[in-house]
């Protein structure tokens, strides 16, 4: 029988996926975690349709996954810099399909990377299952079509959630430790973080401030684009004048490794979680310039983020248990086409190419 593992299942992310699966796949659902009880009780409040199974830690995952041999692995376990590579690289060996949330920069390259290795397996690895990196990935794949590689391209994600857990604050400070970059003539570049602040247009709409960030979105626009120059933009981090004067300093702080290990361990143990922003509205914005001074813009709009990013992960490990995908190691977008992110309940408007 197919089966479908999904890794943090008592997490936010992780119950929200397995509620998508529950009733709706044919596959055997097990949720997997740290925690019996907790388990147990995410399995009660599914109605007892699944399965579950006890393990912690990268390393213990990657022996269960080894073997039991899952058909998919949803991996919902963040920071993503510390289980992307351990668990995809279990995936290759066991010839498991493998499903991840990363929006860090490095975990996605790192997935991305394991391309060859995919292949020469016969599985399927995808990154990015989510809101970041399908909803700005979506738009740059519709302007794209049909169309020479563009010049430079600018995404920006601007996500409502109804809450942040800890896996997602984690990220962020990855994100933020790692520092500011972007594509410069198709090569990735260091800026200072914060130094990229745009006001990003929505369809008669206020615009919204957003910061450039280095998210797995900067090389999903990269690949699907074919331009040189790229920006990633996300309104998630504080983007007001007084912050971006600080940013810098702060990341400086994070990178060092014993800070930035004990601000992890503080956010795993207290469950920190910032603020959730009001509304039940998300966007994402794309536009791609070409050489001969034309450009094109894109909107995504759905509804709360964490909801369409259960979405998206759980149809992706649906088409994968069914055998929809192919060998080898991508975005979701690359995947299953800019259509994964209607499927999960998006609206994608796309404006005329115009002169700049």
């Amino acid at each position: 029988m197919q089966t479908i593992w999904i890794l943090g299942a008592t997490g936010k992310g992780g119950r929200a996926i397995a509620s998508e699966l529950i009733g709706t796949t044919t596959a055997d659902v097990v949720l997997v975690g740290r925690d019996h009880d907790r388990l147990a009780a995410v399995a009660a409040s599914l109605g007892g349709r699944s399965r579950t199974l006890v393990a912690s830690g990268p390393a213990e995952l990657a022996t269960r996954v080894a073997a039991d041999k899952p058909t998919v692995v949803v991996n919902t376990i963040g920071p993503f810099g510390e289980t992307t590579r351990p668990l995809a690289r279990a995936c290759v060996a066991a010839g498991s399909h493998y499903v991840d949330l990363a929006n860090e920069l490095p975990p996605v390259q790192d997935l991305l990377n394991l391309d060859a290795d995919a292949r020469d397996a016969g599985v399927t690895l995808v990154t990015g299952a989510g809101f970041g990196v399908l909803a700005t990935e979506a738009l740059v794949l519709e302007l794209a079509d049909g169309q020479p590689a563009a010049s430079r391209a600018t995404v920006a994600a601007m996500p409502t959630v109804d809450g942040l857990g800890s896996a997602v604050l984690a990220s962020v400070v990855d994100a933020v430790a790692y520092g500011g970059r972007r594509y410069d003539d198709g090569k990735l570049t260091r800026t200072s973080l914060g130094a990229d602040h745009a006001w990003i247009p929505l369809p008669d709409l206020p615009a919204i401030s957003a910061i450039a960030v280095p998210t797995g979105e900067l090389e999903a626009a990269r690949r699907a684009s074919g331009a040189g120059d790229v920006l990633a933009f996300s309104s998630e981090v504080p983007s007001g004048r007084a912050v971006r004067a600080v940013l810098p300093a702060v990341s400086a702080l994070l990178s060092a490794r014993p800070i930035h290990s004990g601000v992890q361990r503080l956010i795993s143990r207290t469950k920190m979680t910032p603020p959730a922003k009001s509304g039940d509205v998300s966007w994402a914005y794309a536009r791609l310039e070409w050489s001969d001074g034309t450009h094109r813009e894109a909107w995504l709009r759905t509804g709360e983020g964490y909801s369409f990013t259960a979405k998206v992960a759980a149809l992706s490990a649906m088409r994968l248990s069914d055998g929809q995908g192919r060998p080898g190691a991508s975005t979701p977008g690359a995947m299953f086409g800019a259509d994964l992110a209607r499927d999960a309940g998006a609206q994608i408007i796309i404006s005329g190419s115009v002169a700049s």
